[in-house]
């Protein structure tokens, strides 16, 4: 399971994986940052020298600082919105990369990971996690870099002028200020990551209940609404904690107005004992306004680069735990044709008894199996496994000798195909939908498949054709079932797992899907979940599991001897 807190140490360092191809933006961007803080703070200093000079009475000189002044203050305003620039586009590119790469991550991840999951809560990491990183990368982040920067360049700016003056500064501001940021930055972890989380749970309850809609309402509409009450409640406790402990940053306003009140009294007596010029006097003065805003400023993005860290530890820990950093290396070429094998396979699921125990079962290529059983059984566990969409918990599945959990996916994935009683649509055309599959088809390789299977008479039956928009709510479960056997051969594998494919569909169609599996099933092996009678004609071996147990293989007694597989 994910967890709520992330583990957010090295967040930074994970990350760093995705700025590998943006260096070179992110270095025009820390230069262009870099001189516009410059001059930035150049305005300040330059100001400091026209109120000198002015009170010299030199107009030439007078009139050469105040053209400097405004070139800087030009400057400044053009380099700050090219560093603004420069830093959202980037940030825009190292987020699409990381979109794209969350959005693979969970496509590919085992399928275990994804059942044991909300679906809300996946939708909340692809999606709310991402957004609000997009968010601070488009206003919080260019704020904070250009705070941080010209705090520095300023501080620097003011040593120069006068070093005692600027340590007694930082010594009667440093010290409150640090104090504060540093109890707000102790909180701030622990409250951002459990807004986030409460966040994710009310994303889940809304996202489960629209498929849910019609059974809740024919009954269960109060108790979904209780749990729906428990979840906003403690998302409403999670934003007040955060309110809360963003209000504390307010204590910062109580040491500017002490420093502030300072400066002027030490300022003015140094003025008046001509240990500091008037114009050095209105650089502090101007200077410690906007140290005081940009500290202002950081203290104020402090809150939400917390929040953004806590967004990037989910996300970064979303694709570890979809096994992403894990995937197999292995490049074996599988070959067109071989054994389907389990091994001492054992597998259960969360907090409940296994479902397979030490099973061993070898199927031939070219073989016909039928695996029966009642609802409950496990025949459905036992075909995810043979298909590789499982990892036993003990034991091996193979294919050719090659163990399935280090085969590339893609390999596995055209050569093991497993049709599901549930087909997945998405919304588009349906040569969209039948594109979907391991090899990338073409249309003209669609349609000569179409012709194959006897389907195109189906297809030129739909308004438009192969360009008729479908979707779960348009196509019947059995028109579902054709687009699934359609995809399997596109696909062309070695192996193919039907999951009660004729189950609750209709006579013509059934009828239909059984001509298109009996072309398709021509040369491969077969392996057919069902427990319906007239099902279990098609195989030559049936499998019967009783109990989630394997206890007996028959095959047709050619030689009289019906052969058994071992289980536990």
């Amino acid at each position: 399971m994910l967890t709520d807190l992330p583990d957010q140490r090295a967040v930074l360092r994970r990350a760093a994986a995705f700025l590998a191809g943006h260096r070179l933006a992110l270095a025009a961007t820390v230069l262009l940052n870099l001189t516009g803080a410059a001059a930035a703070v150049g305005v300040t200093a330059a100001i400091g020298r026209v109120v000198d000079v002015a009170g010299g009475g030199d107009r030439p000189e007078l009139l050469r600082r105040v053209l400097l002044l405004l070139a800087l203050v030009t400057g400044s305003a053009v380099l700050a919105w090219l560093s603004r620039y420069w830093l959202v586009r980037t940030g825009e590119h190292v987020l699409a990369g990381l979109r794209e790469r969350a959005a693979a991550a969970v496509g590919a991840a085992p399928l275990r990971f994804l059942e044991a999951h909300r679906s809300g809560e996946l939708l909340r990491r692809l999606t709310g996690e991402i957004n609000g990183l997009a968010s601070f990368a488009a206003a919080t982040l260019p704020d904070l870099a250009t705070a941080a920067t010209v705090l520095v360049l300023t501080v620097a700016m003011l040593a120069l002028h006068s070093w005692p003056l600027t340590a007694l500064l930082l010594l009667a501001f440093l010290p409150p200020a640090l104090l504060i940021v540093r109890a707000f930055h102790r909180r701030a972890g622990a409250v951002y990551a459990e807004v986030a989380s409460a966040e994710a749970a009310v994303a889940s309850g809304f996202a489960e209940s629209l498929p849910a809609q019609e059974q809740l309402r024919i009954s269960s509409v109060p108790r979904w609404l209780e749990r729906f009450a428990r979840d906003n409640a403690r998302l409403q406790q999670a934003q007040s904690t955060e309110v809360r402990t963003e209000l504390r940053l307010n204590q910062l306003a109580l040491a500017q107005a002490g420093c502030v009140a300072g400066l002027l009294v030490v300022s003015a007596v140094m003025v008046g004992h001509g240990v500091l010029s008037v114009g050095v006097a209105v650089v502090f003065v101007l200077a410690t306004r906007d140290i005081f805003h940009r500290f202002e400023d950081l203290a104020g993005a402090v809150g939400d680069a917390r929040e953004a860290h806590v967004r990037l530890a989910r996300l970064l820990d979303l694709l570890r735990a979809t096994g992403e950093e894990h995937r197999p290396a292995a490049r074996a070429e599988l070959p067109p044709r071989g054994e389907l094998s389990l091994e001492n396979v054992t597998f259960g699921y969360r907090n409940g008894p296994p479902v397979l125990d030490a099973l061993t079962l070898a199927v031939d290529s070219g073989e016909r199996l039928v695996i029966a059983g009642e609802t409950g059984s496990g025949k459905s566990t036992l075909g995810k496994l043979l298909a590789g969409l499982y990892t036993p918990d003990r034991g091996t599945v193979r294919f050719a000798g090659h163990d399935l959990a280090t085969v590339d996916p893609d390999r596995l994935r055209s050569r093991i195909v497993l049709v599901p009683q549930e087909v997945p649509l998405v919304d588009g055309t349906l040569a969209e939908n039948l594109a979907m599959t391991a090899g990338r088809p073409d249309r003209a390789a669609v349609a000569r498949t179409l012709g194959l299977l006897g389907l195109t008479e189906w297809v030129d039956s739909l308004p438009y054709g192969l360009d008729t928009a479908v979707s779960t709510r348009t196509l019947s479960a059995g028109e579902r079932q054709l687009v699934a056997v359609a995809r399997a051969a596109l696909t062309d594998p070695a192996v193919l797992i039907l999951d009660e494919a004729t189950a609750g569909v209709d006579h013509a169609t059934a009828a239909r899907i059984e001509e298109a599996l009996s072309t398709l099933a021509a040369d491969r092996t077969l392996v057919v979940i069902a427990h319906r009678a007239d099902t279990l004609a098609r195989g030559r071996r049936l499998l019967r599991m009783p109990g989630g147990r394997l206890t007996d293989v028959v095959q047709e007694e050619t030689d009289g001897v019906p052969k058994r597989a071992a289980g536990g």
